[in-house]
C-alpha cells in the first residue's frame, strides 16, 4: 500500500533548503536516478522552515531512503527534522 511520508524542518531558510535540494539531487544523480518506490515529492514553506512530503509505493522503501539518505543530508547542514509522519494513501492519480 502506498504511503505519504512527511517531516518538517524548522528554523531553516530558503537558502538552506536550496542547499539541501542540491545535495539530494547530486545523491540521486550518483545513484543513477530517483530511489526505488518514490512516486511523488513536494516541499512547501511551513512556519519558519519547510515540510517535505513524499508518496512512496511502500513504507519500507520510503523509510529506508529517508533514514539512509535524506536525514543524513539534513544533519550535514545542521538542520533538525521532526519525526516522520506516516499516512496511508487510498488514492494516487497522475493527470
Amino acid at each position: 500500500m502506498a504511503v505519504l511520508l512527511q517531516f518538517s524542518v524548522s528554523s531553516a531558510t530558503r537558502d538552506q533548503f536550496e542547499e539541501l535540494d542540491a545535495r539530494v539531487g547530486q545523491s540521486m544523480s550518483d545513484a543513477g536516478g530517483p530511489p526505488p518506490g518514490l512516486m511523488s515529492h513536494v516541499v512547501y514553506p511551513d512556519g519558519d522552515g519547510f515540510t517535505v512530503a513524499d508518496v512512496w509505493r511502500t513504507e519500507s522503501e520510503g523509510m529506508s531512503y529517508m533514514d539512509a539518505v535524506l536525514r543524513l543530508l539534513v544533519a550535514e547542514l545542521n538542520l533538525t527534522a521532526s519525526e516522520t509522519t506516516v499516512r496511508p494513501v487510498w488514492s494516487f492519480a497522475r493527470p
